[in-house]
């Protein structure tokens, strides 16, 4: 039977519809399944993190602790908001370092306060329901700000789900007392029911504000921020020191020697190793491709700025004179170091086969635009000096060119030959409308960038020439600056418009190719998450092995209860194992990382050696090796997603363990 092609297109139409809302569903899943490990991961930690807190002792630890912690935030603070001092001098950053320690030093001060006040007057049940009370209204007052009626009842939505699965859980479970009664809800249960009733706020939000409201998306940044400045500079600093106190107690000796291998426990003993190397392994590999990344960015960016100025000057009018006015005034910003004009013009040129090019005409000063850019560095045959010669030659002499490698390739053209240029505007009138106009150009110069597409399209001139072959008078379309440091090239670009004034404005490097960048930003995004399902594997065999282990050990915790050990004992003892397990990953994944990614060339070199294959040929990528930036910010935030990860994960077999019943873990002995 042969099928109509009708028939079977509308067929093929249904199955890639349904093909794309299967996928759109699987990646909503999935990211409502990231957001929800997230929150999980995240809260357990911060539990387990109160339970090592309520033991510190002494203040000696807490503070040692504290200004550790301090030093390292404004460490990471002074990097982020300054980029830029990382290639100035030690006393510029330390300067800026310091000014930022003693604010972070009031705000870890406060928050030390704050946590040790609700550690005393506060039980652990009602200090967890204040934090989902204060989490809860910052996630609805975001949610509700947004304005999206769908994103608003996502979080709602999931926790709903889990809270029913829960309570059918124990709902199916049956009678568990003498009466024939079902358990009431457990603990976790009735916070997740407070969860959902705040959650439930933010589609009201959604429906009563006509539009979205920065004021309440700001109210709750500002909430979240307050909620992990609590958790960083005020619990953490605690809970450390309480993890150093615990090494002089019981707690510490039983964990350390449960993860030791004795006789019949090799099994569990190889499964933690299995842990440890699972946590380093995420570590590791994160850590390594993302200074990867770095490292392109890095080599991109520099190849970006040589091309490019630091920022442009434009007239919102267009094409504007008296620019050397214009030009004096930008020279004397601070933070300026040259100015160069500049005009473009639109053109073509034709190939000795006959094709034709579009090309870009750019007119620079050749005194100047060296300063700017790096067309000097760039030029591999002739010189830009000889732009200049040519500029000043006889007016029957054609200007000089300087033109692409790439370019030159394509057309056929050396250094020394003529070549003609076609305008597209300003020719002599005909019935079919004005006619291109042809200028006869020398080249001078051949350039040859780290960038195909600068190669391939930009040629350059004399100003003066730009403006013949446009046409355009004595005028300029901007002004091309360089900085003391391209970091700060919005900060001062700013300045200049405060000095000149309406109607210019300025463009910023990062302006021209947001594109670009915003890819590499999603690629470091896309790849970190799935790198770090690698150490959510791990932390999920964590949780395997810490409840095997009770399995194992619940004869020694129902004797360890029978004489006397209290719950929180019990907890301390697995949530210090499964510290120890992702303390060991994550340091021993840190040193892999920085081992490997400070001997990439050697790797490569071996890699290139076995195979007989030139994994980064220079003629394309315009660089043979891998290059590489390790970004202690980075280093930092994988750090400790990893060490969530492991805290998060000995919350529910630790809560087991300090509720086995020790009549029942000693009948059988």
């Amino acid at each position: 039977m042969e099928v109509e092609p009708t028939t079977a297109l509308n067929l093929w139409e249904w199955l890639s519809a349904a093909g794309g809302t299967l996928a759109l569903t699987f990646i909503v899943g999935l990211g409502l399944g990231l957001a929800s490990m997230a929150i999980i991961f995240l809260g357990s930690s911060v539990v387990v993190l109160e339970r090592f807190a309520r033991v510190r002792k002494g203040l000696g630890g807490i503070v040692f602790f504290a200004l550790l912690l301090a030093s390292a935030s404004s460490a990471m603070l002074a990097h982020e908001q300054y980029p830029e001092l990382s290639s100035r001098p030690w006393s510029e950053w330390f300067e800026a370092f310091r000014g930022i320690f003693f604010e972070v030093v009031l705000w870890t001060a406060a928050a030390i306060t704050l946590c040790l006040a609700a550690f005393r007057y506060v039980s652990s049940v009602w200090l967890a329901r204040a934090s989902i009370i204060w989490l809860g209204l910052s996630v609805q007052f975001y949610v509700g700000a947004i304005g999206q009626l769908g994103l608003a009842f996502a979080p709602l939505l999931l926790c709903g789900l889990f809270a029913l699965g829960l309570a059918r859980r124990r709902r199916r479970s049956g009678p568990s007392n003498g009466a024939g009664l079902l358990d009431g809800p457990s603990e976790f249960e009735n916070e997740l029911r407070l969860l959902c009733v705040l959650l439930a706020g933010g589609p009201v939000w959604a429906l009563v504000l006509p539009e979205s409201s920065i004021e309440m998306a700001t109210l709750a940044s500002q909430m979240g921020s307050a909620f992990v400045r609590v958790v960083v500079l005020g619990l953490l600093p605690l809970a450390c020191a309480g993890l150093v106190a615990i090494r002089s107690g019981p707690e510490w000796f039983i964990a350390v020697r449960y993860l030791v291998a004795r006789r019949r426990q090799v099994f569990i003993s190889a499964i933690t190793a299995i842990c440890v190397s699972g946590i380093a392994a995420g570590v590791w590999l994160i850590i390594t491709v993302l200074s990867v990344m770095n490292g392109f960015e890095q080599t991109w960016r520099e190849e970006i700025i040589g091309n490019r100025a630091h920022f442009t000057v434009h007239s919102g009018f267009g094409p504007f004179s008296d620019y050397e006015a214009v030009q004096s005034l930008v020279e004397k910003t601070d933070g300026v170091t040259a100015v160069s004009p500049y005009l473009d013009a639109e053109g073509m040129v034709r190939s000795k086969h006959g094709d034709i090019f579009a090309v870009r005409v750019r007119g620079v000063d050749p005194a100047r635009v060296g300063h700017v850019t790096d067309i000097r560095e760039d030029i591999r045959a002739g010189s830009l000096d000889d732009l200049i010669s040519a500029d000043g030659a006889a007016p029957e002499e054609p200007p000089g060119l300087i033109v692409g490698s790439q370019l030159a390739s394509a057309v056929g053209i050396s250094v020394g030959e003529n070549l003609l240029l076609i305008s597209p505007y300003g020719g002599a009138p005909t019935p079919l409308g004005p006619a291109p106009r042809l200028k006869r150009f020398k080249v001078v110069g051949v350039f040859q960038s780290s960038f195909f597409q600068y190669d391939e399209v930009y040629t350059y001139t004399s100003l003066a020439a730009a403006q013949d072959f446009r046409r355009a008078g004595d005028v300029v379309d901007g002004l091309e600056a360089s900085t003391t440091d391209f970091y700060r090239s919005r900060r001062v670009a700013k300045d200049v418009i405060a000095a000149l004034d309406y109607p210019f404005y300025t463009r910023d490097w990062k302006e021209y190719f947001p594109a670009f960048f915003q890819a590499l930003k999603t690629e470091r995004v896309m790849m970190f998450v799935l790198l770090s399902m690698v150490m959510v594997v791990a932390a999920f065999i964590i949780v395997a092995t810490l409840i095997m282990m009770i399995m194992e050990k619940s004869n020694d915790i129902a004797i360890l209860k029978a004489m006397g050990a209290e719950d929180a004992s019990i907890e301390r003892i697995f949530a210090v194992q499964g510290t120890l397990i992702g303390l060991a990953g994550t340091v021993l994944g840190v040193l892999c990382s920085v081992a490997v990614t400070n001997q990439l060339d050697w790797i490569q070199r071996q890699i290139e050696g076995f195979t007989g294959i030139d994994t980064l040929p220079a003629e394309i990528y315009q660089f043979s090796t891998l290059p590489s930036q390790m970004n202690p910010v980075d280093v930092v935030v994988i750090a400790t997603i990893a060490m969530v990860l492991s805290l998060g994960a000995t919350l529910l077999p630790s809560r087991q363990g300090s509720r086995v019943d020790p009549v029942e873990g000693l009948r059988h002995e």
